[in-house]
């Protein structure tokens, strides 16, 4: 027995759309798969390229895989936990299940987008787990609007391909909002490069994985209470009376060393990772509680490495020559939330924006990512907020003037140059309005 899809009706609406507009077309089916088979489709968006314009698609032979996997890997940072791109969707004049050629081409889209997920492991868009390693190809004729979905088995040898039971339905299922707020205050050892250079990416990338491991360990409380991962999501909301979920997340104290096995490691310098993530999972009540904190984790991580990404984007590398004796404050961005559609749905999906930027930079980027339309009365912008340096961490470089070197030369400790080479701070003041709201 293959999996079951259910749709949100409204979007086929869009796939008829875009049937009439471009005869051959390729985008992403975006929903929440479940380990028993039974998934949910609640967005479907076409493919753009770089740039926002829409390629016009001849042959569906002729579609650059590279460039659908980077679309893939760029929604992904948008998406909550529990979320996933979950395959692809073709419109097509022929069926892409009955042209050996096309079938071909479909399966190595699917392949190359799950070796660019596992290239970026940390924003955790493949979901083993969940689906088993299968991705959903659905087609939809654009001169008889008849449709079809089959999986692609991507674990396999051959890539075996499965059937489907697609179905489009007004509200396929009812969702359950998970409110949290994860906060992180760690240093960690800085690396560099070379002799010369630290690597921004690698070693905030090194810091969440650290956290990832951390989140792995931790307790999940709902409500203020720990549930058993084998209860229902559905089991708990006769006897709930406020809505939404608030969620907690406890982290493990670190263990007492023995001092005896202790050792001094020498590292260039300390980073330190410091700020309060807001985090919003939906869930359906068929959903376990085991799931649910797989949700929270993951959205956790993939929001925190989605800023890693996006702020390591927009640095723009100068040849400087300047002595590197000054704390480095880097403010990663803060995430705003916006609905996928307008109150049939509470699903929210996210964005990013820098200090210096207004919710409005958002649109455009929302538009050639999702292919949504949104106002700026849709978005929540008010969640994270970007607050002041602590004190503490306004130093001036003339602090870290100490140490002799062996020929009696004053000069920078390097160790205490290092450890304030680089420090990272993600610092997002939440309101208390929210929580209280």
């Amino acid at each position: 027995m293959g999996r079951s899809v259910n749709c949100e009706a409204y979007l086929e609406e869009y796939l008829k759309s875009l049937s009439k507009k471009q005869g051959s077309c390729v985008g992403l089916l975006i929903g929440q798969p479940s380990i028993h088979g039974k998934d949910y489709i609640v967005h479907l968006n076409k493919i753009k390229d770089e740039s926002g314009s829409e390629p016009e698609v001849q042959n569906i032979l002729d579609v650059d895989n590279q460039q659908v996997s980077q679309h893939a890997l760029i929604e992904t940072r948008l998406l909550p936990g529990g979320f996933y791109v979950m395959g692809i969707f073709v419109i097509n004049p022929k069926n892409v299940f009955e042209d050996q050629n096309l079938l071909r081409k479909v399966k190595t889209m699917l392949v190359d987008m799950r070796h660019t997920f596992n290239s970026n492991a940390l924003l955790q868009g493949n979901c083993d787990e969940l689906d088993a390693g299968e991705k959903l190809v659905f087609f939809y004729s654009s001169s008889s609007n008849v449709f079809g979905c089959k999986s692609v088995a991507l674990k396999s040898n051959n890539l075996s391909v499965n059937p489907c039971d697609w179905k489009f339905q007004d509200r396929a299922t009812t969702w359950q909002v998970m409110n949290t707020f994860f906060e992180t205050d760690d240093t960690f050892a800085l690396n560099k490069k070379s002799d010369d250079q630290y690597d921004t990416e690698g070693n905030l990338t090194d810091c969440v994985q650290v956290l990832k491991q951390q989140l792995d360990r931790s307790v999940i409380f709902f409500d203020g209470g720990p549930k058993d991962g084998n209860q229902l999501v559905d089991a708990m909301l006769q006897d709930k009376k406020e809505d939404p979920f608030l969620v907690h997340v406890y982290m493990p104290l670190p263990s007492n060393s023995d001092i005896s096995t202790s050792k001094i490691e020498t590292f260039g310098g300390t980073l330190k990772l410091d700020g309060i993530i807001s985090s919003t999972v939906f869930a359906h009540p068929k959903n376990t509680f085991a799931e649910v904190e797989s949700f929270v984790k993951t959205d956790i991580i993939r929001s925190l490495m989605s800023r890693v990404q996006i702020h390591c984007d927009s640095l723009v590398q100068h040849a400087d020559d300047s002595v590197q004796d000054t704390v480095m404050l880097n403010e990663l961005p803060r995430r705003i939330y916006f609905p996928i559609r307008a109150k049939s749905t509470p699903i929210l999906f996210s964005e990013y924006l820098f200090l210096d930027e207004a919710k409005e930079t958002a649109i455009p980027q929302i538009r050639d990512t999702l292919d949504l339309i949104v106002m700026p009365k849709d978005l929540s912008a008010t969640i994270e907020v970007m607050a002041e340096v602590k004190e503490e961490e306004q130093h001036d470089a003339r602090e870290c003037e100490t140490g002799t070197d062996d020929k009696g030369d004053g000069k920078l400790n390097m160790t205490l140059v290092g450890g304030l080479a680089a420090i990272v701070v993600l610092i997002i003041a939440i309101l208390i309005f929210l929580l209280t709201k």
